[in-house]
């Protein structure tokens, strides 16, 4: 009774810490949109004088959210979106006027003009496609169907995005170098985890999870769906952004040295997946190099953003690993778990490269 207590209180604590943690990481972001939505509100209504202005603020808190990555993306989404939608819903209450049926069938056209228009900058993620649909539905759903409020909503939805757009563009732009560094940091962090794991496995200190390595492949490719938000960001912030046009070209390197980390994802988890085969049939089917060269990996992956001189002098020592097992691989299985370490020091020292 006495130890269960006990940990309550320390369960809760680790709980308000860790969300702390991350508001400290955001708390300026949230600050910007709270701004931003206040901005939206007195333009539209203390301004242009609309009575009700709800969505304008709705607009720009949506599209500048929590985090700083895609705003600018975001709104001009919105604003298409919304205008896409009142034209569908528009065409939709003209032809089959009000009801549930209507409104089933406004959201369906909707839907189809979203997919069919929606490609690339437009389309990616949910944010035109779900704008698009609401609206064409508001159409049909206010009472009397009232002009007036679907066009107050189409001022608002491209107010309160503008709004967003000034704030992610002109005043507070994000910095594209400082966001794809904590990009690449999370990639390496989570290579990191899955090398050290790998180590582990191959040297008996862990036992094979059921789910190795899909839980794994969750996690990189998680990290990796962030590192290209950030990169789309980045290349949108130094084209369109005054204050970071001279960050251009580094951005391109930094860009360049992302390319070659996600292939280093690609390296890892094939190497995860080429031990675990290995261990199930008994780790001493696995060359002693092997786990040499996961715990040289996993120490260079480490390094490799902080200290590009430390993490190189990891991978030439997991290069020397790689050679001795070369020399002494027999069996297919061996030569092809070889040949994926070797791929993986390739593309780690390509990342580390570049960094320097």
């Amino acid at each position: 009774m006495g130890a269960s207590l006990l940990t309550v209180p320390s369960g809760a604590y680790g709980f308000v810490r860790e969300g702390f943690e991350r508001l400290r990481g955001v708390w300026f972001n949230l600050v910007q949109t709270s701004v931003a939505a206040g901005v939206a509100w007195y333009l539209t209504h203390d301004v242009l004088g609309h009575p009700q202005p709800f969505f304008a603020p709705i607009a720009a808190a949506a599209s500048m959210s929590i985090s700083n990555v895609l705003r600018a993306q975001r709104a001009v989404q919105m604003m298409i979106g919304v205008t896409l939608g009142i034209g569908m819903g528009t065409v939709a209450q003209g032809w089959f006027g009000h009801g549930a049926i209507p409104i089933a069938v406004a959201a369906l056209i909707a839907l189809l003009a979203a997919v069919f228009i929606g490609h690339g900058f437009i389309g990616q993620g949910m944010m035109f496609a779900n704008q698009t649909v609401i609206s064409a539905i508001l159409v049909l759903a206010l009472p009397g169907g009232s002009s007036n409020l679907i066009r107050e909503r189409s001022y608002d939805a491209v107010i309160g995005g503008v709004v967003a757009i000034v704030f992610a563009i002109l005043l507070f732009p994000v910095d594209p170098l400082k966001l794809l560094r904590g990009a690449r940091i999370g990639v390496l962090a989570v290579l990191h985890g899955v090398l050290t794991r790998t180590a582990d496995v191959v040297a008996g200190r862990r036992v094979v999870a059921p789910d190795w390595p899909l839980s794994a492949v969750d996690r990189v490719h998680q990290q990796l769906n962030g590192l290209i938000e950030a990169r789309s960001t980045a290349r949108q912030v130094v084209r369109l952004a005054p204050r970071r046009w001279a960050m251009r070209d580094s951005v391109q390197a930094a860009e360049h040295q992302a390319v070659y980390l996600a292939l280093l994802a690609g390296s890892v988890l094939q190497l995860a997946r080429a031990v675990a085969p290995a261990v199930d049939r008994g780790c001493h089917r696995i060359p002693q190099p092997v786990h040499a060269a996961l715990v040289d990996l996993a120490a260079a992956t480490a390094l490799a953003d902080s200290d590009p001189a430390g993490a190189s002098a990891y991978t030439a020592a997991a290069r020397r690993h790689a050679s001795a097992l070369h020399a002494t691989v027999r069996e297919r299985t061996e030569v092809v778990l070889a040949d994926v370490v070797q791929a993986c020091i390739d593309d780690l020292q390509r990342v580390i490269d570049i960094r320097q």
